[in-house]
């Protein structure tokens, strides 16, 4: 299994990370994929659930995109369905940046609707 698998459902990609650490070495591949998406779809899922701890230069790797995806009127939004993670320090700055989800399945009804709920404009 790739460390990072890329699939397309209505027209929202979705980017699951499977791995139980993601660090500086998947994050450079995670950056590359979601500015690539960007350019060919506006809504994109990055699930995170497989993820028992991501490090700061991959949350790095996730912001850089959200805000290159952002300036093209695209969205960037998180599944993370695990515990460890939500329990984490880190899951604060993703959560202050990002909408999270706890299921692929919730994050892609949420994207398929006119206007998903940005929780702030600063973001």
């Amino acid at each position: 299994m790739e460390a990072i698998q890329r699939d397309i459902k209505n027209e929202i990609v979705i980017e699951k990370v499977n791995l139980v650490r993601a660090t500086l070495n998947e994050a450079y591949e995670m950056k590359d994929n979601l500015i690539e998406d960007g350019l060919d779809y506006k809504k994109i899922i990055v699930d995170l659930s497989s993820c028992d701890y991501i490090d700061s230069t991959f949350l790095g790797a996730l912001i850089f995109s959200y805000r290159k995806i952002k300036e093209r009127d695209g969205q960037i939004v998180l599944v993370i369905g695990n515990k460890g993670l939500t329990n984490s320090f880190i899951f604060r700055e993703i959560s202050s940046i990002f909408n999270v989800y706890n299921s692929i399945n919730e994050a892609i009804e949420e994207l398929k609707k006119n206007n998903v709920e940005i929780l702030s404009e600063d973001k």
